[in-house]
């Protein structure tokens, strides 16, 4: 059987989430939408519809453990006693989600932020921002949870899903494919648009994960699936996967290639990218910006076009010339 999409909303720019529903042979739902009264209503509509309650529930299953994506996990398993699966890269934000988010806000306020060159004032808004973004989860009692590992396959709507390890958007993404009827689970992988490439805290050391080389690794494990249809985590369902992975190469192709433009002139600085990249958005939105052109500064280090120095606490980048060395301006 297909998976039921229930679009529930959000505060979020990106707009509602979905979470999917199998009603057969036994009720699970994949996602569950943010902690809000309105993301509720919506998915107890969403059930009745099916003829379901939210007590009728026997698995919730989350593909990645972003707020949108997990954050009325606990509640719905505090009401219908099912248990909430999670893959064992993930489990840790189920469980202690405001210590890990915690760990995440300090490294953005006391490492990352400062790299980028963006304004004091720039730097305390995206740190609030963060802060409000905490009242949208609680965490997820442990007696609740089961693991499940990638690689291995898990039982839903009478067939068996391969899970796939997807990193790119979250390190801790996963998606579900059922090879014989080519039905794709796509979670924040596949969107309509390029997903955000998420700043994640390391697991040591200064250096942040590069997000957007990894997406891209992730589209050559799933571009040569046997996909009929996928089932977005954002957005209406997708049919031709591959022709929409070419887009979004291509489009990471050119603005990748606009940042490089750029650095070559002398705009050295995170901050200087973002307000010429992203000139096209307002001045209190342009931050929203910030994680897709560190991607692109990532993809360019790892294809060794761009140099990366710290001048004080600023990162600055500069071309690389063929010899090696980094272009004098």
């Amino acid at each position: 059987m297909k998976p039921i999409r229930i679009e529930l909303p959000t505060d979020f720019a990106i707009g509602p989430v979905n979470a999917y529903l199998f009603t057969e042979p036994e009720p699970i739902l994949i996602d569950t939408g943010v902690k809000s009264e309105a993301s509720w209503t919506a998915l107890v509509a969403g059930l009745a519809e099916q003829g379901l309650r939210v007590t009728d529930l026997q698995r919730i299953i989350i593909t990645h453990p972003h707020v949108d994506h997990c954050g009325q996990a606990a509640r719905l398993a505090a009401e219908s006693g099912a248990m909430v699966w999670v893959a064992d890269l993930g489990v840790n934000w189920l469980l202690d989600f405001a210590g890990m988010w915690q760990k995440r806000l300090d490294f953005y306020r006391d490492i990352f932020l400062p790299q980028t060159g963006l304004s004091p004032a720039i730097q305390r808004g995206v740190v609030a921002y963060f802060e409000s973004v905490k009242e949208t989860f609680e965490s997820v009692p442990e007696q609740y949870v089961q693991i499940f590992e990638v690689n291995e396959t898990l039982l839903m709507g009478g067939r068996a899903w391969e899970v796939i390890h997807t990193p790119g958007h979250a390190s801790h993404q996963t998606c579900f494919y059922q090879p014989e009827t080519r039905q794709f689970i796509s979670a924040d992988h596949l969107l309509h648009r390029v997903p955000t490439p998420i700043v994640e805290r390391p697991s040591q050391g200064h250096s942040r994960v590069p997000a957007l080389p990894q997406f891209l690794k992730s589209l050559e494990l799933v571009e040569p699936l046997e996909i009929e249809i996928a089932y977005p985590g954002h957005g209406d369902l997708i049919v031709g996967h591959r022709a929409l992975i070419r887009q979004q190469r291509e489009r990471i192709q050119k603005r990748k290639l606009e940042c490089l433009g750029l650095v070559a002139v002398g705009h050295e600085t995170i901050a200087e990218l973002v307000e010429i990249m992203y000139a096209h958005y307002p001045p209190q939105a342009r931050f929203s910006g910030l994680w897709m052109l560190v991607g692109y500064l990532d993809l360019l280090q790892a294809e060794g076009l761009v140099v990366e120095r710290p001048v004080g606490e600023v990162l600055h980048y500069s071309v690389r010339r063929s010899g090696g060395a980094e272009e004098q301006r």
